[in-house]
């Protein structure tokens, strides 16, 4: 299975979701393999390395790329690739988009932010991309920024897109928690690893469905 997190833009949460979902797919016994498709800031990569050497279980496999071909190759030799886009890689997206049982499109809730999202899904459905295939994530929703974050689902929603019931707010406890080698739902606090939890278990499960397994 090939689950991608994909968008234009830089700081869109993508490296975010990626390591939640390789964490809750390794608890629930899956060889999982990620793809950090930026050989430059290695964020993910680097955030695994931390992860290890503080010796938090379940170790996460990273591994940088360059070209989708070779990142594609992994998915041979795993349960699971999560792919980590590079932001600003126009001839990338398409190349992962195609083969993924799932792309995963990570919104914040300014126009700057979801405007060019929309986008980029409207350009995958009309490459052939099923739209079936394609989920947004509303995240990085400030304090009481409710309101923006229902009217950037509904703006989705609107768009003929899929959109997963709830949002991510900006925390500095999971921006702490990342730091530390954890991921978004391993944090000191239950309420705010309950709130990811609901999201990520949304995001495995529209996996699970169109893989079909």
């Amino acid at each position: 299975m090939i689950i991608s997190l994909l968008n234009q833009k830089g700081g869109a949460t993508k490296t975010t979701l990626a390591r939640a979902l390789a964490v809750e797919f390794v608890n629930n016994d899956w060889a999982v393999h990620v793809a950090d498709m930026d050989v430059y800031q290695k964020t993910l990569f680097n955030w695994a390395d931390r992860r290890a050497q503080a010796n938090i279980l379940p170790a996460i496999e990273v591994a940088l790329y360059r070209e989708p071909k070779t990142a594609l190759k992994a998915a041979k030799t795993t349960d699971l690739l999560i792919v980590d886009g590079k932001a600003f890689a126009d001839s990338h997206v398409y190349d992962f988009a195609k083969p993924s049982d799932l792309i995963v499109i990570p919104v914040g809730v300014s126009t700057d932010d979801l405007q060019p999202s929309l986008e980029l899904a409207v350009e995958l459905v009309n490459k052939g991309i099923d739209r079936n295939k394609i989920l947004f994530v509303v995240s990085k929703v400030p304090k009481n920024g409710d309101k923006e974050a229902m009217a950037t689902r509904s703006s989705i929603e609107g768009w003929n897109f899929n959109v997963v019931r709830g949002w991510i707010y900006l925390q500095t406890a999971y921006s702490q928690a990342m730091d530390e080698g954890k991921a978004l739902h391993e944090t000191k606090f239950k309420e705010l690893n309950a709130n990811v939890d609901r999201i990520i278990q949304q995001i495995v499960n529209k996996a699970l469905e169109l893989n079909g397994s």
